[in-house]
């Protein structure tokens, strides 16, 4: 969790399962705790992983409590709150800030602002709230341009194949 928790958004997770005779009860109702700030610009808020597929949905393990990086773990998916203020600039002539590729395909749904997603070919769309994007292992990211701050859900899922310059990728066989 980083310094900047205090500011990190609040959002109440309601997580279901099933007590000791199987009927389906709340097993957990809480804040969101699990915030990382990358930047001043940028704070995401892990709310849920999986680490098989399929996923288990029994256990007691909360799985927002896990300590992730970017990728999901293997055959996994990471379910994550992504809140991006006001103020980042690009500059056209270099590289994108915050420009990267994972292994997975993203579900991603604007839920407030206005976001624009950059691609490394040069592609650049506005995304509002209600509208959805699909990643598919692009290398891509995303920046407010506008004056409200932009909040996405997005849930990444595990995808094949691996490839040596995505995030979070496993080094090649023989390297340190």
């Amino acid at each position: 969790m980083s310094s900047d928790a205090a500011k990190a958004p609040e959002i109440r997770r309601v997580i279901t399962g099933h007590d000791q005779d199987g009927k389906a009860v709340v097993w957990l109702d809480d804040l969101a705790a699990n915030h990382r700030s990358p930047n001043p610009f940028i704070t995401t808020t892990l709310l849920w992983a999986t680490d098989s597929s399929p996923a288990a949905y029994r256990g007691d393990e909360d799985m927002g409590a896990r300590q992730l990086g970017l990728q999901p773990p293997p055959n996994g998916t990471r379910f994550v709150h992504l809140e991006i203020k006001p103020g980042m600039t690009i500059d056209p002539t270099a590289e994108a800030p915050g420009m990267h590729q994972t292994d997975t395909i993203d579900y991603g749904i604007v839920v407030a602002g206005e976001v624009t997603l950059y691609l490394d070919d040069g592609c650049k769309t506005v995304l509002k709230p209600g509208e959805i994007c699909v990643q598919r292992g692009t290398n891509h990211t995303w920046v407010n341009e506008g004056a409200e701050t932009v909040r996405l859900i997005n849930i990444l899922m595990d995808a094949a194949p691996k490839r040596a310059n995505s995030v979070g990728a496993a080094p090649a066989a023989g390297s340190k």
